[in-house]
């Protein structure tokens, strides 16, 4: 039989061939372009300031076998039609459109570099097609090139004998398996800590394992042992019974980086200087780096992709750190493949989600598995769970246990915050994401019982001291805001706080107000065994029967510059006392909440009468504890650097810190314990932005 002058066998070895052209080729380009795009991964910064990349090693072989596939399958399609249209027009239009393919893949990768389409609508058009412009010219350019030096490509392109093509593949084949061979390495060692650093001494004799877990974005008032009416938390309730919970627990700022930063250092944001693109800086010593220099053993093992990664500046002083870079998933969504193609597809077909979230579950394994691996001397585990943050899906069944959310729903949330338009969603909306959202504290309480259980079973369960508390809570519309992180009200601020172990009181309930930068005391002097030069500033101050609480004892400090926001201009500070909430912020605009009767802030009292002298009272506090905070100050955003009414609330603070300090000659002012310490070197000082900076500048500290 003949096909065309040939026979049928002729003329399927050269369609065939035409394939196998294509896909090598293809395949080869994507190898290439794999290469190139890990080499940008791999060496650029995340953000400006962050000198480590937010993607692990195995990049190196993932990103060139995914692209190296993703090309090679594009190839085969190509061959696949042209083999059957083997028309010189076919052919030039195939290859024109290849080498656009490779300038806009080389474009998206620089204009993505370190980001990902997720959690927003996802519209082909602008969100691939946007290099269009690119795209187009490249084809354009490419077409008339190849078409007008057809004649001279061909003869350059029938050199390439089917044996070099051969050869070709062979190579590829080899480079998809040292691929695969990175990623299993990659699987088979999870714990490639940052430095592995020693321990430089050995612990207190019977020093106690400490577990710090923090449940990301929970707020106190939906957990079932603080009065709520769903049964949300057994486990924590039941481990509240078992040590001494704390019924107001304020964290200082409501979004993430900054209140770990506090916690781990005892500062607050402006003294630390952590913020939305600007990693904790060097010089505060963390709870990692202090335990590890006393013999601990330190691990941290997170489940925050944003901004909980090494680089971030949490990681510091951990022997092993777990973080997303150690997750497949994560790696692979960094991929131009994984955010333009698998991403996308992921949370239209699947669920309109994080491609990379691991859930409380799997955090969990991590934690077991480092427990069989970890050497044999007293720890400092510090857990991050991100199960309760947006969208707030949960698993099976507890996905529905309260009500279940709809991807359309989640969708209109997601609308809502980046329009900045909360009026989108109606009551039954904020019922049921309310709804999700206990699902989701629902399961990770399940998760958390099931690590108690495993402690209750280890033999060093006995030693080992539990705190579980949250960075910041969470808003449902109560002040118009939903999510966190745009301003201070309570539901964002007071957060849970329970901790329990031997030499804790069992089922105490503390209602004094508690700051969380405590914990940073709190945490040292429980691995001191108490009585240490942080004993004054620790937690266990309000356990003790003979414990007198003072001035000192009696407020705490919260700041924020909001997300989104421009330069500091909108930053906002507040004190919470015993009884009332007072928020200032840049724009002038003052309020004053009776926290005591009106929990969620809800009646603003600052226009009533005879709040004036309590808010004059309150903003004079707080001027001067702030003024009397140790320094070095190391971001004066969160102190309004810039104010659009009258004097600002900084140079207010700068002229009390010039004036006698009622805290002169104590050791209670804000960093006292961080002030115990060598900084771990000099900080860099920015350049003065406004004269309030200048002249803060050229103040001494404390």
């Amino acid at each position: 039989m003949k096909i065309a002058g040939k026979t049928l066998v002729e003329f399927t070895r050269k369609r065939s061939e035409i394939v196998f052209r294509f896909v090598v080729l293809c395949a080869l380009a994507g190898l290439l372009l794999g290469i190139i795009e890990a080499a940008l991964l791999r060496t650029s910064p995340y953000v400006d300031f962050l000198p480590i990349p937010d993607i692990g090693p195995v990049e190196w072989f993932l990103a060139p076998l995914v692209d190296m596939a993703c090309f090679g399958l594009w190839g085969l399609l190509q061959g696949w039609v042209a083999s059957r249209w083997p028309r010189k027009l076919t052919l030039a239009i195939f290859v024109a459109i290849d080498a656009a393919a490779c300038v806009a893949f080389v474009v998206l990768r620089l204009r993505w570099l370190h980001t990902r389409i997720v959690i927003k609508r996802y519209t082909f058009g602008i969100n691939i097609l946007n290099e269009k412009v690119w795209f187009a010219a490249v084809f354009v350019v490419a077409l008339l090139a190849i078409y007008w030096l057809w004649e001279p490509a061909s003869k350059l392109a029938n050199r390439l004998s089917f044996r070099v093509l051969r050869y070709l593949s062979w190579g590829l084949g080899l480079a998809g398996v040292v691929g695969l061979c990175g990623i299993g390495a990659f699987w088979v060692n999870p714990f490639s800590g940052p430095a592995h650093i020693q321990a430089e001494s050995g612990a207190r004799p019977q020093a106690p394992n400490i577990i710090f877990i923090v449940l990301d974005t929970v707020r106190a008032d939906h957990l079932s042992s603080y009065g709520y009416s769903r049964p949300t938390t057994p486990n924590l309730d039941r481990l509240a019974r078992e040590g001494t919970l704390f019924e107001n627990a304020i964290a200082p700022t409501s979004w993430t980086l900054a209140s770990h930063a506090s916690m781990f250092t005892g500062l607050l944001p402006h003294q630390h200087g952590a913020d939305w693109v600007v990693p904790l800086p060097p010089g505060p010593r963390t709870l990692a780096d202090i335990l590890r220099s006393r013999g601990y053993e330190t691990a941290g093992i997170v489940a925050n992709f944003d901004y909980l990664q090494i680089g971030w500046g949490i990681g510091r002083g951990f022997e092993t750190y777990v973080d997303p870079r150690q997750s497949f998933l994560h790696n692979l969504a960094s991929t131009v493949v994984g955010a333009a193609l698998i991403q996308p597809l992921y949370q239209r077909y699947c669920r309109f989600d994080f491609l990379e979230r691991l859930n409380a579950g799997g955090v969990d394994d991590e934690v077991f598995r480092w427990f069989r691996l970890r050497p044999q001397r007293p720890y400092f585990l510090f857990i991050n769970y991100f199960d309760t943050h947006v969208p707030y899906y949960s698993d099976p069944p507890y996905d529905h246990r309260f009500g279940k959310v709809s991807g359309k729903l989640v969708h209109k949330l997601f609308d809502a915050l980046q329009g900045a338009d909360p009026a989108r969603l109606s009551a039954e909306d904020r019922n049921t994401l309310i709804a999700a959202y206990d699902d989701c504290l629902a399961y990770l309480d399940a998760q958390v019982g099931r690590l108690l259980d495993f402690l209750h079973t280890s033999p060093e369960g006995r030693n080992t001291i539990v705190i579980i508390t949250s960075d910041h809570g969470e808003a449902f519309g109560e002040q118009g805001y939903y999510s966190h992180g745009y301003n201070l009200y309570r539901e964002l601020l007071h957060v849970p706080l329970i901790i329990a172990g031997p030499g804790i009181p069992k089922d105490v309930r503390i209602q004094h107000l508690v700051r969380t930068r405590d914990l940073f005391s709190t945490v040292l002097d429980l691995a001191g065994g108490g009585k240490t030069p942080f004993s004054r500033d620790s937690l266990a101050r309000f356990w003790n029967p003979n414990f007198t609480p003072q001035p000192f004892d009696n407020f705490v400090v919260s700041e924020l510059v909001p997300i989104f926001n421009e330069g500091g201009k909108k930053a906002m500070i507040s004190l919470t006392t015993p009884e009332w909430q007072y928020i200032d912020n840049s724009s002038g605009r003052q309020e004053l909440y009776h926290w005591t009767a009106d929990p969620l802030d809800q009646k603003d009292l600052a226009g009533s009468a005879g709040a004036q002298a309590t808010m004059a009272g309150l903003r004079k506090q707080l001027i001067q504890v702030v003024a009397d905070s140790s320094g070095p100050w190391r971001n004066q955003n969160y102190l309004f650097a810039g104010s659009d009414k009258g004097k600002s609330l900084l140079g207010e603070i700068l002229d009390a810190r010039k004036s006698p300090s009622s805290l002169s000659g104590s050791r209670l002012f804000i960093g006292a314990a961080q002030s115990l310490f060598v900084p771990e070197e000099a900080p860099v000082q920015a350049k003065p932005a406004t004269p309030d900076q200048d002249s803060l500048q050229s103040l001494p500290y404390h």
